[in-house]
């Protein structure tokens, strides 16, 4: 058994001692029923006084990880796969986090925003996977439409409110989820497209896509678009323009995504022909998807939201502030279960959620403007009521 003690970092070498041991176990480096070194041994091997060990040591007795069986020595022991379900044992990884959260300072809103950019780089890195199908709740709720955290974190906190109502999400992009809401396969979309002409997000976009429907939109959250970069940005990328360099390897969002809109929109005020950046054909269909090429080395830029740059450790460089909306028909918003959405949106606590990322303002969260039908004499790009 290998364990190494690393003394410049904050955790206290008996955790360092006791994640090792837990580590080597999930990765099968270590067995059930394997003897662990005596104190004393472990000790000396890591020059490291024996009650420091020894707290390790308790603290795996504690959680059921080994047994210690007297003059006989210490056991790795499968008695909490044998005796405790798999989720009691996620619950109590989960409450040992969360505990250290707070102990550290954070709130509780800062912990599940942190839960949900994690969750949301894991769905998109895991394989796709055969699923059972879903069993029968009081109420459905379909989401279709652009990708963020805050949708995320929207789920987890309406299935907290609501545990009848299931919302299931399909990010495919602004244009797309406005679509799927004109054709009845969606009960709510979201969105964040710019029209250049009027300056306005989404309400002209509603008009032209749903001339004939009184539609409800309300703001999710105000948020910062920019470039992403590696940490400590080596390429030295401060603008739009710099991805024509041929150093540079670019990652884009797919097409009907209001970030590529924009993007496109960008592109041509500012002259530059596609066709100059590497990697402008390569697509992902979310920022977290973005961010994680970003981070593996697979592309130098891309663009994506400040919060999910910020959670996933990269640098940032702003470019534009912009709203999200949630958009739905308005003979459906005042009825359950879009009124328990509207009610999620609203809450203290969920806003609290978003004002502990960074580049969220909810200055205007929850509030609802309806449009109204686009009178036959009216421009299409008309202002919402």
């Amino acid at each position: 058994m290998k364990i190494a003690v690393n003394r410049t970092i904050n955790t206290p070498p008996s955790r360092q001692i006791a994640d090792s041991i837990r580590r080597q176990i999930a990765l099968g480096q270590v067995r059930a029923g394997e003897r662990l070194p005596t104190i004393r041994g472990m000790a000396q091997q890591l020059g490291l006084d024996p009650g420091t060990v020894a707290r390790a040591f308790q603290e795996l007795e504690r959680d059921g990880t080994i047994v210690t069986r007297g003059r006989s020595g210490s056991f790795i022991t499968d008695t909490r796969n044998r005796g405790r379900p798999a989720r009691d044992r996620l619950a109590t990884a989960f409450d040992r986090a969360i505990l250290e959260g707070l102990w550290l300072g954070f709130t509780t809103g800062d912990i599940e925003a942190a839960f949900a950019m994690r969750l949301a780089g894991w769905r998109e890195r895991r394989q796709p996977v055969k699923r059972q199908k879903s069993p029968v709740t009081t109420d459905r709720l379909r989401f279709s439409g652009s990708h963020d955290l805050a949708i995320e974190l929207m789920v987890t906190h309406m299935k907290s409110l609501y545990p009848g109502v299931r919302l299931e999400t399909s990010f495919v992009g602004s244009l797309a989820g406005l679509v799927a809401l004109e054709c009845g396969e969606a009960d709510i979309a979201g969105a964040h497209l710019l029209d250049e002409e009027s300056g306005q997000f989404n309400i002209p976009f509603i008009r032209r896509l749903m001339p004939g429907e009184t539609v409800a939109v309300i703001n999710l959250v105000q948020r910062v678009q920019g470039l992403m970069t590696a940490p400590g940005n080596p390429k030295q990328i401060i603008s739009l323009t710099d991805l024509k360099r041929p150093d540079i390897t670019f990652i884009n969002r797919q097409k009907g995504s209001g970030t590529r809109i924009y993007l496109d929109s960008q592109f041509l005020r500012l002259g530059i022909n596609p066709d100059q950046i590497r990697g402008f054909k390569r697509e992902e269909t979310t920022h977290v998807g973005v961010a994680a090429a970003v981070a593996g080395g697979r592309a130098d830029a891309g663009i994506g939201t400040q919060s999910v740059a910020a959670g996933s450790g990269l640098d940032f460089i702003p470019l534009m502030k912009e709203r999200y909306d949630l958009i739905c028909l308005k003979d459906s918003f005042d009825r359950s279960p879009l009124a328990g959405l509207a009610v999620t949106v609203r809450g203290r606590d969920f806003k609290a959620m978003l004002n502990s990322m960074p580049g969220y303002d909810t200055g205007e969260t929850g509030e609802v403007r309806f449009v109204e039908p686009t009178p036959r004499s009216s421009p299409a790009g008309g202002t919402g009521q």
